[in-house]
């Protein structure tokens, strides 16, 4: 399930590429303090680690960049978050209704709609689609030894095999189902390509993701599960987060 926000402004937006942290922020100001400490400080475990369940894309909108680095909002922009919890999405659209008024970045903007977008019945769909990523797509594996990120492409083999292994412990977390010799695939559409790679910065981590536009194989539940959780790490850090184009 996914709620996209459209936000407003009388003079045009300048906000920082740097910006996730923000919107992060500003979702979890606007869900009950119950909730939003949840998923803050613990979320859902497995296996000693925390998921959130809850994706959001780049803000999208006319726009340009300025000379400075910046990017600058023509007036508006819209922003799709995505959760299975529904409680989730509930209170998030409806604290956003209630202020109606928010500054981000210290900039006034204002919330001219919310809407829901109608759900995909992926068990009517073949067992490939085509996606295209609203913000990067992260896989990474930590050296125990030195402690050191690996970033990878959807070019390299332990790619696929990251972002399987997630999904995995997502789809068990939301359902109890352990799936027997699931089939899982991520395959990039065109060659490697550089300008796809979106370097960020995260309250000081470096995390590197690909946007672009790719082909999903396999089980349509896994299918599902990325669609309403995101795709790979740093899902709730505003990565991984997809809509379907065929």
């Amino acid at each position: 399930m996914r709620v996209k926000f459209k936000f407003g402004s009388k003079e045009p937006i300048i906000i920082p590429v740097q910006y996730n942290h923000a919107i992060q922020s500003m979702i979890y100001s606007n869900i009950s303090p119950g909730l939003a400490e949840f998923l803050h400080e613990k979320g859902f475990l497995f296996n000693g680690r925390s998921f959130k369940l809850f994706t959001f894309s780049r803000l999208r909108g006319p726009f340009k960049m300025r000379n400075d680095g910046k990017i600058e909002f023509t007036y508006s922009f819209e922003l799709t978050v995505a959760s299975p919890i529904e409680r989730f999405l509930r209170e998030l659209s409806e604290g956003m209704l209630r202020k109606t008024d928010f500054v981000l970045l210290k900039q006034k903007i204002f919330l001219e709609s919310v809407s829901v977008t109608p759900a995909i019945r992926f068990e009517d769909i073949g067992d490939e689609i085509k996606i295209k990523m609203l913000s990067p797509v992260v896989a990474y594996k930590t050296d125990k030894e030195s402690g050191k990120t690996i970033y990878y492409s959807p070019w390299d083999n332990a790619f696929a095999e990251l972002v399987t292994k997630n999904i995995e412990k997502k789809h068990f977390l939301l359902t109890g189902e352990r799936l027997e010799n699931p089939q899982f695939r991520i395959i990039p559409t065109i060659p490697k390509d550089e300008r796809y790679c979106k370097v960020l910065n995260y309250k000081n981590t470096v995390i590197k993701g690909w946007l672009g536009i790719y082909k999903l194989q396999g089980d349509k539940r896994l299918i599902e599960t990325a669609y309403n959780t995101g795709i790979g790490s740093k899902n709730p850090q505003g990565f991984g987060c997809f809509e379907v184009i065929s």
